[in-house]
């Protein structure tokens, strides 16, 4: 399904906008070259390097004549040479640049914003800025989770908690359907995929937020776009129609989607993108896969279970994990 065909349809207190650079790398010349035309003939001279380490040159001359009535012409290029940490350096700027997969560049901000709200930065810790909760996420919605690879998207789609009598297949339900709770698994009841989804919500919350307090999510005060969310949850947006504030999306089962993404970015190992440094597991106190001698502490599992008082340990991920078994 197309991301743009499904989709129906920036500076805050606590903003901090993602800036993503290119690495621009110029002025690598390997070897050089000065050629001289003269009237009547011409004679290359080229120096040039041999694949070993040792870069010994190796000078080549090619002489030929020619006719030619043309006025002598010296052109000349010129080598710049470049050690090897310092293209280990410009190697290094060009790795770190993150290409998003799924998400626009106006989507990204969003998000960032939104996750913001959530999560912020503020005298307890770092928030999800700092933990690249938009980086896990827009990697899970280019993944199967996003492309529903393991869910059931067969019909028929009945939303929960309905009061009224439902007629499904030709059977009538005269009590409605199950109520749900948020992260029961049962709430998810779209014709989408969980990547056009997003698209589609990501679009109607910056509508809502336009119609009801003045701007883009992103550029709105702390303070509003913390009720923003608040009126999602309450389902405050109009719903139910292709022409309302939100379209046929809950509000509230998009604003559960943003919650649950939110955390599980500052808080699942980072391996999966999210939580940076580790710093949802050291502001909540979360090991990993720290047992208690990962990095030398010297303590056993029975030690910890047993001790009179908890000893906060060093969290380590499974990426460290694998790395020190190899």
């Amino acid at each position: 399904m197309a991301d743009s065909s499904t989709s129906k349809s920036p500076s805050g207190d606590r903003r901090t906008f993602l800036k993503v650079g290119a690495g621009v790398v110029g002025g690598l010349v390997v070897g050089g070259a000065v050629a001289y035309v003269a009237k009547g003939s011409t004679t290359t001279t080229s120096t040039a390097y041999e694949t070993s380490t040792s870069l010994v040159p190796v000078t080549s001359t090619a002489t030929s004549t020619v006719t030619s009535t043309l006025p002598a012409v010296t052109s000349t290029s010129t080598t710049t040479s470049t050690n090897s940490s310092e293209i280990v350096s410009l190697q290094t700027q060009l790795q770190n640049v993150y290409a998003f997969q799924t998400l626009s560049t106006s989507e990204v901000a969003l998000v960032e914003a939104i996750a913001a709200t959530i999560i912020p930065t503020d005298s307890n810790g770092p928030g999800a800025t700092e933990a690249g909760v938009v980086y896990f996420i827009d990697g899970q919605l280019s993944s199967k989770y996003g492309w529903g690879g393991h869910m059931y998207m067969q019909g028929p789609f009945v939303q929960h908690d309905v009061t009224t009598p439902v007629t499904v297949n030709g059977v009538t339900f005269p009590g409605g359907t199950i109520a749900t709770i948020p992260d029961d698994g049962m709430r998810y009841q779209y014709n989408m995929d969980l990547r056009s989804f997003w698209k589609y919500g990501l679009n109607a919350l910056e509508t809502y937020a336009n119609a009801a307090y003045g701007g883009n999510f992103e550029t709105l005060s702390a303070a509003n776009q913390l009720t923003c969310l608040q009126d999602l949850y309450n389902n405050k947006p109009t719903y139910g129609t292709d022409t309302s504030q939100f379209g046929e999306v809950l509000p509230a089962d998009f604003f559960y989607e943003l919650y649950f993404m939110t955390y599980s970015g500052f808080l699942m190992d980072p391996m999966y993108g999210g939580n940076r440094g580790m710093v949802g597991w050291l502001l909540t106190a979360f090991n990993g896969v720290n047992q208690g001698n990962f990095y030398g502490e010297g303590f056993t599992t029975r030690q910890l279970m047993l001790a009179t008082t908890p000893t906060p340990l060093r969290p380590a991920s499974l990426g460290q994990f694998q790395a020190a078994q190899s």
